[in-house]
């Protein structure tokens, strides 16, 4: 979720480190090549569902999909260029996360416009994985740019881990299982490098299982190509990219690491009071084990947590896959029912009333919701083709109607 994180218990704060520091003031125009629209949305289905920009048919007459289509609810996160909404679809009265970005930053911003436009086109391509956040529509007026994404009523995975300090070797075991699970998919089916694996950035849906959100720092490795960027959060951030080497996959592979630290002790493997002593921790630091956990956790972390990247769990797939779902700390864990959703989530979030956003931040739900601006003319809203005053041309998508629906996974 969009956060900035506030510090943690030992001083630290943990913001996101990026490449980015000298954009500011440069214009980065960067057009998308096309409106996207199902293949799924067949001709039988088009009296419901229109291939117009980021729109819905309704009673067969085609319109514009704006922000005044949704009604604000609650706020559910907030971040320095972005804000989450929990919104109501007037039409259908379903609910959904609406995840909204200001043009007027981004523009100005040059590695924001290549992030927005990679998280959207990230979406559009695991749209059917059962552990990753789902993207119905995409839109844009004159001022912001608009996703509206599945609601995970079960809030993040932070907050449950904050109110419970650290979880059980069972409970941590089981949320792991089902992000190994999303990054196999994302690396081996799509080719993407995950770059922010972090509790704030892992949801939970009603039944209590894992939605991977946020691809805004994620990395489309073409052809085998390897990143360099420096991206991510300092406490789960692998040595590679602290020191600027070049990196792929196995970045993420690291990261798990460290958030099964997390889960299974309360903090991250690597800790101290600024960024810097944490990154040179990262590089230099010995890893040391928390007495409490059990052999398993131990040899699943410090395998996950090598330095060097060649000898890091992960690094040799799909062999190192098999180690992993075979590994004593996943014992419990029936991967081909997991992949189902068949097993029960250890966490079953308390739900009452969906629309109050019970288990999300007091920090983001207090906050007061700015009154929405609609056009008179829903037509009037800028077009969404690529122009040299609109850079986010071709932002727009529709899901395919057994999406919007809520039929089953393609996994």
């Amino acid at each position: 979720m969009l956060r900035d994180r506030p510090q943690s218990s030992n001083g630290t704060n943990t913001t996101d480190v990026s490449d980015d520091e000298t954009s500011d003031g440069i214009s980065y125009e960067i057009p998308l090549e096309s409106d996207f629209i199902s293949s799924e949305v067949s001709d039988a289905h088009k009296p419901l569902y229109g291939a117009v920009e980021g729109g819905l048919v309704l009673d067969t007459v085609a319109r514009k999909m704006t922000a005044g289509d949704f009604e604000p609810l609650r706020c559910l996160g907030k971040g320095t260029y972005g804000t989450v909404l929990l919104v109501k679809q007037r039409a259908t009265g379903k609910l959904y996360a609406q995840k909204q970005f200001k043009k007027a930053y981004l523009t100005v911003h040059k590695k924001l416009v290549e992030q927005t436009k990679t998280e959207r086109a990230i979406l559009e391509s695991v749209n059917r994985h059962p552990f990753v956040v789902k993207l119905f529509y995409a839109f844009q007026d004159h001022e912001k740019l608009y996703l509206i994404l599945e609601y995970a009523q079960g809030g993040e995975l932070f907050t449950h881990l904050a109110q419970e300090r650290m979880f059980t070797e069972d409970v941590a075991s089981f949320y792991m299982a089902e992000m190994v699970l999303a990054l196999d998919h994302l690396h081996r089916t799509l080719g993407v490098v995950y770059r922010d694996l972090k509790p704030e950035n892992c949801l939970l849906d009603a039944e209590g299982h894992l939605l991977l959100t946020d691809f805004g720092l994620s990395k489309v490795a073409v052809d085998g190509e390897q990143c360099k960027s420096i991206l991510g959060t300092v406490e789960y951030m692998a040595p590679e990219i602290v020191l600027g080497l070049k990196y792929s996959f196995t970045v993420d592979w690291w990261s798990l690491g460290a958030l099964g630290f997390d889960l299974l002790t309360g903090s991250p493997p690597f800790q101290a009071n600024n960024h810097a002593k944490i990154l040179e921790k990262i590089t230099k630091s010995k890893l040391v084990m928390p007495y409490f956990l059990g052999p398993d956790a131990k040899d699943l972390l410090t395998r996950l947590l090598r330095k060097e990247p060649n000898k890091r769990l992960g690094a040799n797939m799909p062999k190192d896959m098999l180690t992993i779902k075979k590994h004593r700390f996943f014992r419990k864990i029936d991967w081909v029912a997991l992949a189902k959703r068949e097993l029960e989530p250890p966490i079953r979030p308390l739900i009452t009333d969906p629309e109050l956003a019970e288990n999300f931040a007091d920090e983001f739900t207090d906050l007061a919701l700015s009154p929405v601006l609609t056009n008179k003319d829903p037509w009037s809203a800028m077009s969404d083709s690529a122009t040299g005053d609109n850079p986010f041309g071709g932002f727009s998508y529709v899901a395919s109607p057994s999406l919007l629906e809520g039929k089953a996974f393609l996994f």
